[in-house]
Parts: C-alpha cells; structure tokens; sequence
C-alpha cells in the first residue's frame, strides 16, 4: 500500500466490447516521480490531468511530459482538464490548453466528474488510440 497512490480498477464499453482498464493515480506529485519511473514502463496509456481552476497544476505537465519520454517514450497521452463544474473559477484557458496539447501530440478534454461529462468519453478515446498502436483495431470493429 502506498499513501497517496490510487488503484483502480474499471470496465469501459468501447464499440460494444468490454476493456478492462488498471488505473493508477499518483495525484501529479513530484514525491511519486520514482514510482511512476517504475510503473510507467509497463504503461500503454498515460491521462495527465490537471485542474482548470488551478494554474499551479497547468503549468506541472511539462515535468511529467519529460518523465513519459525518458521513461515511457511513444505511450499514448491524453490531455484532461478537470473540474469543468468550476468553469467561473478557470486559470487555464481552454484554447491555451487545447494549443498545448496540440504541440505536445495529444489529444484534449477537459472533463467533469461531478457532473459526469466526458469522463467515459477520456477513457474510451485512450483506449481506442492505445488498440490502434497495437494493430487490435480490427478485432475491435463489430459485426466483423
């Protein structure tokens, strides 16, 4: 058991086929950094997520973007922007976001838990990208 680091695990529907996903959650803090050295080389999916109402959090991705491509280089990213629930509170624009992980290769969503917005929609899109990279497109397509 590790304080601070979460595991979970979940099922997602993704073209009517069920994809178990292992979730770790390291809550971006630099004290995991040796941690997620070790666990991110058997990563086929990275989320970096940070708050919207929290700049602080924004401007931390760079760090954790050079972490992911010392020590798991070409794992599929996506970008998320949390907390969309707290919009009247934003410190990071969503074009600026957008822009960035543009520059960056990946793909952006910004998501609300509370309300249940693109939550799924994340996790379905890095699933997807991560069975492409690995040829199982095909046995994703229904009804083949």
């Amino acid at each position: 058991f590790l304080s601070g680091i979460d595991y979970k695990t979940t099922t997602i529907l993704l073209d009517g086929r069920r994809v178990k996903l292992e979730l770790w959650d390291t809550s971006g803090q630099g004290r995991f950094c040796t941690i997620f050295r070790s666990y991110s080389r058997g990563a086929q999916g990275i989320l970096l997520v940070y708050d919207i109402t929290n700049r602080w959090s924004f401007d931390g991705i760079d760090r954790w973007i050079k972490e992911i491509d010392e020590h798991a280089p070409g794992v599929p990213r996506i970008l998320v922007g949390n907390r969309l629930h707290l919009a009247f509170k934003r410190q990071v624009p969503t074009e600026q976001a957008r822009a960035y992980a543009e520059k960056n290769c990946m793909t952006f969503f910004e998501v609300s838990p509370l309300c249940n917005f693109n939550v799924i929609e994340s996790f379905t899109e890095l699933s997807r990208i991560v069975l492409m990279r690995h040829g199982m497109e095909k046995i994703w397509r229904p009804n083949r």
